[in-house]
């Protein structure tokens, strides 16, 4: 059956000084499959130095790069929470130096508002600069997917800087699914790590298709769980799909 949409009906409360409302919303031209994690928030920064961008991972910098302008909507509102949510109309101290964002004339703490073309995830940005410009940032937040459309399969897995992410076979770079509340992390013993290899031996016994969060509890193969929380694993790497089917295998990635 064909979603059929309907008025968006606001509830507002007095007492809590907020509405609540029921979204609705499609990803046009990706088709099923993409779902919103809303509990799952990405920070990144980027840094602006003169002319430079500086970011400290060629995988930020692609994925910065794909985002595309788009105007605030209930997305970015959920993503900023209520506090910020006026200030995603300001507009930054560049095209206004008059605006609400606006501090000491070239100041500014603005937020900018982008989607990822790919998934059509929201992207909100909090950019922050000092009056005189010796420290300027850009901070951005967004949702991990839940899963992506049939017929998608992983080629590789990438252990970045604060960032698990996955690339597909036709070359394209995602975050990696993530459960809320079950965050990726390496080269340590903790939650992080024991996530992350569950989620390796998922995607093996899937041969990397139907990706999505969420993985069987109980403890995964010690091989597999002693290299992720190693010191190799630290390290920023892009790991195939053949190198984590060796992984699973044997302990080791080459």
């Amino acid at each position: 059956m064909d979603y059929q949409p309907h008025g968006l009906q606001l509830v507002f409360d007095p007492r809590k000084g907020f509405c609540h409302f029921v979204l609705y919303s499609e990803p046009p031209g990706v088709g099923p499959g993409i779902g919103l994690n809303g509990g799952k928030i990405l920070a990144i920064d980027k840094t602006v130095d003169g002319a430079a961008v500086r970011t400290g991972s060629p995988y930020v910098r692609e994925w910065v790069q794909r985002l595309e302008p788009c105007d605030p909507d209930a997305l970015h509102v959920a993503l900023v929470g209520s506090r910020d949510a006026a200030s995603l109309w300001h507009p930054c101290v560049y095209a206004d130096t008059q605006s609400p964002a606006a501090v000491g004339g070239d100041g500014c703490v603005c937020w900018q508002t982008f989607h990822d073309p790919v998934t059509w995830m929201p992207v909100a940005a909090k950019h922050y600069r000092t009056v005189s410009g010796n420290h300027e940032n850009w901070r951005y937040s967004t949702c991990s997917p839940l899963g992506f459309p049939d017929g998608v399969r992983l080629a590789s897995l990438i252990l970045d800087d604060g960032a698990i992410w996955m690339r597909t076979e036709d070359g394209t770079l995602h975050f990696l699914p993530e459960a809320l509340g079950a965050g990726y992390s390496s080269g340590y013993s903790g939650g992080g790590p024991t996530e992350l290899a569950r989620m390796i031996e998922k995607i093996v016994q899937l041969d990397g298709y139907n990706i999505t969060p969420g993985t069987a509890r109980g403890m995964p193969d010690r091989k597999v769980l002693a290299w992720v929380s190693s010191p190799a694993a630290k390290q920023r790497q892009e790991l195939s799909l053949e190198q984590l089917k060796l992984l699973c295998r044997t302990g080791v990635v080459a």
